[in-house]
């Protein structure tokens, strides 16, 4: 397949002209480290600072190291050595963070699993992971018991999320006995750039799942390139008159307006962040986990999305980060009134990923915000293969917003537009397929090497991922989502992959044919639609809401379609492909009527 030469405005990064904050480096060193040695660095520092409070328990960032070190030492004990893969089945909490670290740092390769995952969605991450140990939490204990079985993990270590002693049926270790061994971890020889940190799951063309393979390099350069914002924002406040302190308390004018934060934070440029965002996918492990761990921040954690306390936890902690994808922000902006009843003064850096979000929620969230210190709601793009951030805006006063732009690429990455099809780079302003190089872009698909030589190609001397999505580069450098050439349905946040969907409703018995789509939805950014053709003995013998009934019995809660259309066929191409777009565009023309 020809490729056609970089475009000298690409190789230049023609946004380090137009829309480059001064400050920000245009690239950013890296070191060549694993990633738990970074996160040990600043453990050692801030031994003494807090690192997690998890419902009002607290862990010090030196007791952090010391329990990952324990960790790794009981699991090199066990027998796991560099390459095995742990996997992690659990909500946020400190015992993720223990078993995160603790795997990396005695060898292993970590592949976290949704806990809305469905018993069957569980045993085909550990099995096409190959993982050898689960960590897992009580609760979720039972739907990995429904198939352990069918599945090569060799020791399950099940955890009281409160700390206190597991208790569930069948063979397990406690998690507190991980904790008991002397802090002793192995020495482990690596190569960053080659050897695999996290296996994170991602869409499949077969419709299962895959997994990104994210190197200690890719996932360690991230986290580096997102750095400089967060310095970027304390610089900013810290430049501005401190006009007097009460207390703990340190007040500064931001422009005519009065920020309060702690006098420890100010002086000491830390502050805490809310970590929402669900540690299983790759995004909330770095822009939450990594990167707030990385600066020296403390992470207010919470187990699932709990609005009053987060908002309470804003209010009491003085948080400066938020991080949060598309539903959790329609919710709080269509709720003002819950909102006004806490003292949200405090935040400076409100960022949104895993999906956009609509132009009336973001003036919404600006209204709710103008009494913050930087009142605003700024959006970013990313994806599984990137570890996963390539675009950020920041927005005023250190560059100009433009809502619905994801802005420009960040530091130590370029990023181009294609015609998917001649493979031929485009000018500025023309749509296409977007495609990004950086070192931050995963080494490749687990056990998928044909997918793998799919995604990537290479030109002008970089190797370049084809990210699926539909974009196009406005004359100032910055960026637009316009579409996707996936199928993905982006539900609350959350990837849902059309066809894994349909494999399972294949299995019911009435189900001839069906084809699943997802459509705009105000709260959850898009819905699930199935349209089924029925076998003709099941005609008039079984509703929609019979087949809705019977998939949220077979997975995850955000997964299930939540509309289901019975049809007498079904539009196809010529080869028997279903015509997903054909669908979409008749349900788009009835929701505009």
């Amino acid at each position: 397949m020809r490729v056609m030469e970089v475009p000298e405005f690409v190789k230049n990064r023609y946004w380090l002209e137009r829309a480059w904050i001064e400050g920000v480096p245009a690239d950013v060193e890296i070191p060549e480290k694993p990633l738990y040695e970074v996160i040990d660095e600043v453990c050692q520092k801030y031994a003494d600072r807090t690192a997690i409070i998890f419902y009002g328990a607290e862990i010090k960032y030196g007791q952090l190291k010391e329990y990952t070190d324990r960790f790794a030492t009981s699991l090199a004990k066990m027998g796991i050595k560099k390459g095995d893969v742990v996997a992690i089945y659990s909500p946020n909490c400190p015992q993720f963070v223990i078993a995160y670290y603790g795997a990396m740092k005695a060898g292993a390769t970590v592949t976290a699993l949704s806990p809305l995952f469905a018993p069957r969605e569980v045993e085909y991450q550990l099995n096409d992971s190959g993982a050898k140990v689960l960590v897992t939490v009580e609760q979720l204990y039972p739907n990995f018991a429904a198939v352990r079985e069918n599945t090569g993990v060799e020791e399950v270590l099940v955890a009281n999320i409160a700390g206190g002693e597991a208790k569930v049926e069948g063979k397990f270790r406690d998690f507190r006995e991980m904790l008991a061994s002397p802090p002793e971890p192995p020495e482990v020889s690596w190569n960053v750039k080659d050897d695999v940190a996290v296996l994170q799951y991602t869409g499949g063309t077969t419709g299962l799942p895959k997994a990104a393979m994210l190197t200690h390099y890719n996932v360690v350069a991230n986290m580096y390139e997102l750095i400089p914002f967060t310095d970027l924002i304390r610089g900013w406040l810290k430049s501005h008159k401190v006009i007097r302190e009460e207390g703990d308390y340190v007040i500064v004018d931001l422009d005519g307006k009065e920020y309060r934060t702690f006098r420890d934070y100010y002086y000491n440029d830390y502050s805490p962040r809310v970590a929402i965002l669900p540690w299983y996918h790759i995004y909330g492990q770095t822009v939450d986990l990594n990167t707030g761990l990385a600066t020296g921040d403390i992470l207010v954690v919470f187990a699932q999305f709990e609005p009053e306390k987060i908002l309470e936890a804003i209010e009491r902690y003085r948080v400066a980060t938020f991080m949060g994808a598309p539903a959790i922000f329609v919710f709080l902006a269509n709720n003002p009134d819950l909102l006004k009843r806490y003292d949200l003064t405090s935040l400076l850096y409100v960022n949104n990923g895993a999906g956009p979000v609509p132009p009336e929620i973001i003036e919404k969230w600006d209204e709710l915000l103008k009494d913050a210190g930087r009142g605003i709601l700024v959006e970013g793009y990313g994806l599984s293969e990137a570890s996963p951030v390539t675009h950020t805006t920041v927005g005023p006063p250190f560059r100009k917003r433009k809502i619905g732009s994801v802005g420009p690429p960040i530091p130590n990455t370029y990023a181009a537009i294609i015609n998917p099809e001649t493979m031929e780079f485009l000018p500025i302003g023309e749509e296409g397929e977007l495609v990004i190089a950086g070192p931050q872009v995963m080494k490749g698909y687990w056990n998928r090497p044909r997918e793998t030589e799919d995604v990537f190609f290479e030109a002008g001397g970089m190797k370049w991922l084809r990210t699926g999505d539909i974009a196009k580069m406005d004359e100032d450098g910055y960026f637009y989502i316009v579409d996707r050439l996936k199928d993905i349905i982006k539900y609350k946040g959350h990837s849902v992959y059309p066809r894994e969907i349909e494999d399972i409703m294949y299995e019911h018995p009435a189900i001839k044919e069906v084809c699943v789509i997802g459509l705009p939805d105000e709260v959850a950014g898009e819905t699930i639609k199935a349209f089924v053709v029925l076998h003709e003995d099941y005609r008039g013998k079984i509703t929609e809401q019979d087949i809705i009934n019977w998939c949220k019995e077979r997975m995850a809660a955000y997964k299930y379609p939540r509309i289901v259309e019975f049809r007498d066929e079904l539009p196809k191409s010529a080869a028997g492909k279903y015509l997903r777009r054909i669908l979409r565009e008749e349900e788009l023309k009835k929701m505009k009527r």
